[in-house]
């Protein structure tokens, strides 16, 4: 990909010829971004998906960069081009479900479901193939991983693997299950570059895989310093199991005097608990239910709070943790605590599992002034220095360049 091409020349021996680079070729696959690129289709989206839309977009603006966005839609596939990079919505076939893995060799639709496998893989081979770039990225914990390794080694191509969440290193094959369960390590280990959000994510990396990982840290744009009034306590995320919403309606209802606002995201997988949780959400006076919104409007809710929430189980490094500290609001978190830094950077309060400690967290943030100016300061500052989108896209660019330069 050099600029200077040697070329023979009859009777003249060899000549230099200055020739255009060719752009470097890079494509996310993001299944489950859609949403992100079409806010009026409605269609939820997750953390993972909104860093690989941060990144795409930054790294279209670079010259010599050329991105593609790989994703899935019901309709019929497309592509088009939105801001400088191309996006390739593919027709969804269906992935193979936690029960179908299950019974992959046992039974009489074992050759079926094992056949369907194969194919879907052959099918992404060709969408490969087809797409022709030189590095493919992918986020988060699956059979799929293993395949597009495999698919990548095949095509000389690079893959490029991010950790998602703290949960794919709890166990050597994270919370993939079924006889297939083998192809996530198999492409953990077998991936060019395996990006960390967190320190905490590589040495679990190092440990349970023996990869060196790079720390890319979850990172958004800076928005400006906000003079509005702050006087919310937020809540943004999946409603999933994971994340117990439920923890927050609790707060709400032990904390009267205090406006909360949740904004809850809508799992196609979990129609019960989203019941449940508008129908409570719906009852109380002092909170405001914020369904499915577009990210583009969670800087307003971040500008005006107080106080951010988290109720997760676990989580990798959230991209509420980095918002709230760019709009410089405190974090009071339920158990997550990625890299200590709610502590260690004194930009908020981990509960350790307490809802009581949960509880006169929040209030002490709440009311006392002074205690609150400092945590928001601390959180500002800690914010900008590490989690900056620009940052996180000039360490990506140079990680890239290497993979398809040096390697």
């Amino acid at each position: 990909m050099s600029t200077d091409v040697i070329e023979a020349s009859s009777g003249r021996g060899l000549k230099l010829m200055n020739t255009k680079p060719r752009p470097l070729r890079i494509c996310f696959i993001s299944p489950l971004g859609y949403g992100l690129y079409h806010p009026e289709a409605k269609v939820p989206f997750g953390g993972a998906e909104v860093q690989f839309y941060l990144s795409a977009r930054a790294l279209a603006r670079v010259p010599g960069f050329d991105v593609s966005v790989l994703t899935t839609v019901g309709e019929q596939p497309f592509t088009e081009v939105i801001e400088g990079l191309t996006l390739i919505a593919r027709r969804a076939k269906g992935r193979l479900t936690e029960e179908s893995r299950d019974t992959i060799f046992s039974g009489s639709l074992t050759v079926r479901r094992y056949t369907r496998y194969m194919a879907a893989l052959w099918e992404m081979w060709a969408q490969f193939r087809d797409i022709d770039a030189d590095v493919y990225i992918h986020a988060g914990a699956g059979i799929e991983v293993g395949a597009y390794a495999l698919i990548c080694r095949l095509l000389r191509r690079h893959f490029v693997y991010v950790i998602a969440s703290s949960i794919d290193l709890a166990l050597p094959c994270g919370s993939v299950s079924g006889p297939l369960k083998w192809l996530y390590p198999f492409g953990v280990r077998h991936a060019q570059a395996v990006i960390c959000r967190t320190e905490d994510q590589q040495a679990a990396l190092h440990n349970g895989h023996r990869r060196r990982g790079i720390v890319i840290r979850t990172a958004h744009p800076i928005p400006p310093k906000s003079s509005a009034n702050r006087r919310s306590v937020l809540w943004a995320g999946r409603i999933h199991p994971l994340k117990q919403p439920w923890l927050f309606l609790d707060l709400a209802e032990r904390c009267p005097e205090q406006a909360h606002v949740m904004v809850g995201m809508q799992d196609s997988g979990q129609r019960e608990l989203w019941e449940s949780i508008c129908g409570r959400a719906r009852g109380l006076p002092n909170l405001s239910f914020e369904p499915n919104l577009p990210l583009h409007r969670m800087d307003e809710l971040f500008a005006t709070a107080r106080v951010f929430v988290n109720t997760s189980a676990y989580e990798g490094f959230p991209n509420t943790f980095v918002q709230a500290t760019l709009h410089g609001v405190p974090i009071v978190s339920w158990i997550v605590n990625p890299d200590r830094v709610l502590t260690d950077q004194g930009v908020g309060f981990c509960a350790e599992g307490s809802f009581d400690r949960l509880v006169s967290s929040v209030r002490t943030l709440s009311l006392e002034e002074r205690l609150h100016e400092d945590y928001a300061r601390r959180a500002r500052i800690y914010g900008v220095e590490y989690h900056s989108l620009e940052r996180s896209v000039s360490q990506l660019k140079e990680l890239l360049v290497s993979l398809a330069f040096h390697n």
